[in-house]
């Protein structure tokens, strides 16, 4: 990527600062603040649109190239009584899931920054354990000679015994029936003392040249454990069966990750005190060897969870040096806006949402923009990298577009919450703070081959201000550290085209101010689905652990549970919080081919709705038949809801309209309401597979209207904004805006 970059937020108050992080190639580029009204370039809807706001950061800046450094590990800082010269031992389980990947993965060095002091437990190239050991002149090391199965739990140790010159490795993998493959190694050398070394201790990596970190591990580590003494063959049985114990005095450090599971803590049990920091977001709250499958809470059985999964491709913050730094005016108007750097032919656009300052905002209309789904699909890469979609599916995947990004993606192990580690695990976390490629105004999400995320919202913010509609935007974190306070500025929220990802906090600010005479706009699908919560620490980190929904991957058995806050993952269905509950309408069933028209049905006529038809022929009975910017064609479609009475829909909600019957075999039902497997699923024969227009009124004069498609929006500019879902959303918004009060829910 010639230039790339990314803030150090994602939103800022007037009177706040933001900082960029840039990236360069070339030795200088330009940049300037614009106001982004519309992203998608497509010629054939409005184009890509954006005007330059003058402020104090215009002008030319000196480029040069920031690089990231990937892979989670633990980092511990030097102190004297890890300086071994005599004997010691290193203990530890090993869960290593890529042991055949041909690279080297540390599980504990102590190396110098030049490779030739200090000591390394590793798995070598070929599979093997490898401990090595080094002077400052001459080094040595022992490998086990047997090579570790990927995915099994393994206990083992290696150890330098000084006055007999001997080193020794120790490998163990659970389980009975693999009690014969017990392997011990033994090697004598010529070899003085171990050269101590001031750079730090890592678990899960090692030092290099430059003091970065290097050879990460894949997989689980539980318990590393350093002894100031060669511990017997005896005694490490005795550990491998968790029926031993050393005596506290001859332990210099032990780390116990089931300590702290929700900081960046590890915390060492120690008589030395010797914590570590856990760095680039490793899983935590992980299953250790000794889960026995009878509590999947890991606060009620912390034991049960000592372990820590690492990835060489895990990433938290770049730490890139600050570009530039931007102070925003104290009167500065609400709105999506970007820095655009500029070197030679290239250009990039860091988003950056002005919102107001609380208790003051800019204008009746709050425009949730929900980034913890721009997070989500943030790097998605899932096609490109995996067949886990038919191409017949996926008609529009464009695999020609954005190859530079791709490769990009692919060269620094980035990647979405929809994507898997380099060893086939999902994502559960996932940072603000590094380049996130496709956050971006104008960028075509391949798989759709159209705008997506904060690009389809942008269609959004561009019909509203076509209509004359003044907005503000406000975030998912926004939202999330604000609350209902923040809701209760507005005579109506918009939600845009998947606000997919939500917390619990969310969920209920928008339900009290629903309760409290606010209305809601839900212009999308598969909104309010998955169970997302931030980093108490670090809110620029959001977590999910995906399981009981229609989902790309699956949290292992035990691992249901977030680190970060303890709660549940999952769908918020399973939590009894159903997205019908607040937007009358929940996720029913995805397809990428082609979107269709809705049909009105009866209730469309009910006169508490002659508001939002008025100016559409209701005769005709059937809205959104129009060329779409997404899907190419009708306003339902992509990712579709459906009212449910059972499910939490208000029993005095009006069906306005629905796409029943009208989607292809593309379209499939969600995985959650699939009790067993037929061939009955699909758009063509299944009565769920549907999007349902939806109105009901809410408690003291407010009132919610869904679409239940995310591809509602990509009609809004079809024919010049003039068309019947244009319409329709501009009656909406223009009744829930106002100051006078809706009527009350019919009795």
């Amino acid at each position: 990527m010639y230039l790339t970059g990314y803030a150090d937020k994602f939103s800022v108050k007037p009177g706040e600062t933001i900082k960029f992080y840039v990236s360069s190639k070339n030795s200088k580029y330009s940049a300037e603040l614009v106001r982004v009204i519309h992203g998608d370039p497509n010629p054939k809807g409005p184009g890509f649109k954006t005007e330059h706001v003058p402020t104090d950061i215009d002008g030319e800046y000196a480029g040069y190239e920031q690089v990231l450094y990937g892979g989670s590990h633990v980092i511990v800082n030097d102190a004297a009584s890890f300086n071994i010269e005599d004997s010691f031992t290193i203990t530890a389980w090993i869960y290593p899931t890529m042991p055949d990947s041909g690279k080297s993965q540390a599980i504990v060095t102590k190396l110098s920054k030049d490779g030739t002091k200090g000591y390394g437990f590793f798995i070598n190239k070929r599979g093997e354990l490898a401990l090595w050991l080094g002077d400052g002149n001459t080094s040595d090391c022992i490998t086990s000679g047997r090579k570790l199965r990927k995915s099994n739990w393994y206990f083992v140790a290696a150890s330098f015994d000084q006055p007999s010159q001997t080193l020794k490795i120790y490998q163990k993998p659970m389980g009975w029936t693999q009690a014969s493959e017990r392997t011990i190694s033994e090697k004598h050398i010529d070899f003085n003392r171990i050269q101590f070394t001031e750079d730090p201790l890592y678990i899960a990596a090692s030092i290099d040249v430059n003091g970065k970190h290097r050879k990460g591990f894949n997989g689980k580590i539980e318990l590393p454990t350093i002894y100031k003494e060669v511990i017997s063959i005896d005694d490490i049985d005795n550990l491998s069966i968790d029926g031993g114990q050393i005596n506290q005095e001859h332990i210099l450090a032990s780390w116990d990750f089931s300590i702290g599971m929700s900081t960046q803590i590890a915390t060492d049990i120690g008589p030395n005190g010797l914590n570590g920091k856990v760095v680039n977001l490793p899983l935590r709250a992980a299953i250790g060897h000794n889960w026995t499958g009878e509590n999947y809470i890991a606060e009620k059985s912390p034991g049960e969870y000592g372990a820590i999964h690492f990835h060489e491709d895990d990433i938290d913050d770049a730490g890139w040096d600050t570009s530039i730094t931007w102070n925003v005016p104290k009167d500065f108007r609400s709105g999506i806006y970007a820095l655009k750097t500029i070197s030679g032919d290239k250009n990039d656009h860091i988003p950056v949402f002005v919102r107001p300052l609380l208790g003051k905002p800019q204008s009746k209309i709050g425009f949730l923009l929900e980034t913890n789904t721009y997070l989500a699909y943030g790097n998605e890469h899932v096609l490109d990298a995996n067949e886990v979609m038919p191409t017949d599916l996926v008609p529009n995947w464009n695999q020609d577009i954005n190859r530079d990004e791709l490769d990009y993606l692919k060269e620094n192990n980035l990647h979405s919450m929809y994507d898997f580690k380099v060893d086939g695990s999902g994502v559960a976390y996932q940072s603000r703070k590094i380049p996130i490629l496709n956050i971006r105004p104008d960028f075509i999400t391949p798989s759709r081959g159209g705008p997506h995320c904060l690009t389809a919202d942008l269609i959004i913010a561009d019909w509203l201000e076509e209509k004359g509609h003044e907005f503000d935007v406000f975030t998912s974190e926004d939202l999330e550290f604000d609350g209902k306070k923040l809701l209760e500025q507005y005579n109506v929220i918009i939600l845009g085209t998947h606000p997919e990802y939500w917390t619990l906090k969310m969920l209920k600010a928008m339900s009290s101010y629903l309760a409290n005479g606010g209305r809601m706009m839900y212009l999308g699908g598969n909104g309010l689905y998955w169970v997302t919560s931030f980093d108490p620490e670090r809110p620029h980190v959001v977590e999910i652990r995906r399981w009981g929904g229609t989902e790309i991957w699956k949290a292992e058995p035990g691992e249901y549970y977030h680190s970060t806050t303890g709660e549940l993952g999952g769908i918020w269905r399973k939590r009894g919080w159903p997205p019908q509950k607040i937007a009358g309408v929940g996720f029913a069933a995805q397809g990428f081919d082609v979107g269709t028209a809705y049909e009105l049905q009866e209730d469309s006529n009910n006169s508490r709705v002659d508001f939002i038809f008025k100016g559409v022929n209701r005769d005709q009975g059937i809205i959104g038949d129009h060329p779409s910017l997404m899907l190419n064609h009708g306003a339902a479609g992509d990712e579709v809801d459906r009212l449910d009475f059972g499910l939490g829909t208000p029993p005095h909600a009006l069906l306005l309209a629905t796409s029943a019957g009208r989607h292809t075999k593309a379209y499939h039902h969600v995985i959650e309401e699939m009790f067993t497997t037929d061939s009955s699923q699909h758009g063509e024969v299944n009565e769920f597979v549907r999007s349902d227009v939806v109105f009901f009124e809410t408690p003291k004069g407010g009132a919610v209207f869904s679409t239940g498609s995310i591809n509602w929006c990509g009609v809004l500019s079809y024919d010049e904004y003039n068309n019947d879902i244009s319409v329709i959303t501009d009656n909406v918004v223009t009744r829930f805006a106002l100051d006078e009060p809706l009527p009350p829910i019919p009795g």
